[in-house]
C-alpha cells in the first residue's frame, strides 16, 4: 500500500483503534483523542478496507486488514509533516514495538488484553468474605456493569444513561455518577455525548454525567 494513500490523520485513526482495541464512536476521536476525523477520512479508510463503519452513532472498527496496517506503524518512521507531537507519537510506538518483540506476543493480543481492577491484589487487600454480598453491599460499579449488560443487546452497544439510571433505582444519583466516572478510566468503557444534541429528550439531558466539563449521554462496555 503506497504511503501516500494514508495521511497522518488516517494513521492516527488506525493507531487509536488498535490501541483501544474496540469499536469507537466518531465523537471519541473528536472530543477525547483530539483527532479531526472527517467524512473523507472515513471514506478513504473504508475504500481501502481498513475500517468498518456503523451508524447511530457513527462508530468505527478495524478490519483484519486494518489491524495489520495499524501494526505496521509500530516502529515506522514518522511521516513527513508529523511535527513534534507526531514525532513523539512514533517514539512511543517504537517502544511498543520493542516491548512486543521482547515479549513474543502479537500486537493484537497485547492491545486486546484486559486488566480488571479485580485482578490486582495488594498486600493491604483484606481477605474476601465467604459470605456473598447483599445488594446493599454491592459495589455501585458492579451494579452499573450488571445493569448495562441487561440493557445492551451485545457488548459494546451504546446505552442511554437515562435508561441505565432507570435500572438502578437502588442507587443515588451521586453513587451512579461516581461509578460512571470510575468506569470511564477503564479502557473497555466509553462514555460519549450524543452527537446530535437536538434529538435528546429532557430526561436524557438530565441523566447525563459531566466528565471533563462535557456532558456524556451514552455508555458502551465492550467486555
Amino acid at each position: 500500500m503506497p504511503e501516500k494513500e494514508l495521511t497522518l490523520v488516517d494513521r492516527c485513526i488506525l493507531i487509536t483503534l488498535m490501541i483501544k482495541a474496540t469499536p469507537l464512536p466518531q465523537t471519541y476521536f473528536r472530543n477525547v483523542a483530539g483527532i479531526g476525523l472527517k467524512a473523507d477520512h472515513r471514506r478513504r479508510l473504508m475504500s481501502l478496507k481498513l475500517i468498518e463503519v456503523t451508524e447511530k452513532p457513527i462508530t468505527l472498527a478495524l478490519t483484519d486488514e486494518g489491524w495489520n496496517r495499524a501494526a505496521e506503524e509500530l516502529g515506522a518512521e514518522p511521516p513527513k509533516g508529523a511535527g513534534t507531537p507526531g514525532g513523539t507519537l512514533y517514539v512511543a510506538l517504537d517502544f511498543l514495538r520493542r516491548l512486543i518483540d521482547h515479549s513474543g506476543a502479537r500486537a493484537d493480543d497485547l492491545f486486546r488484553m484486559k486488566i480488571n481492577a479485580s485482578d490486582v491484589v495488594t498486600a493491604s487487600t483484606p481477605p474476601a468474605s465467604s459470605d456473598a454480598p447483599t445488594s446493599q453491599q454491592a459495589d455501585p460499579v458492579v451494579l452499573v456493569r450488571e445493569a448495562y449488560q441487561k440493557l445492551a443487546s451485545a457488548p459494546g452497544d451504546y446505552v442511554m444513561l437515562a435508561d441505565l439510571r432507570s435500572a438502578l433505582t437502588d442507587l443515588s444519583r451521586a453513587e451512579v455518577d461516581a461509578a460512571l466516572v470510575e468506569l470511564n478510566r477503564e479502557r473497555n468503557v466509553h462514555l460519549v455525548p450524543e452527537s446530535n444534541q437536538k434529538v435528546l429528550r429532557t430526561e436524557e439531558r438530565a441523566a447525563a454525567v459531566s466528565i471533563g466539563n462535557q456532558d456524556k449521554h451514552l455508555i458502551a462496555i465492550s467486555s
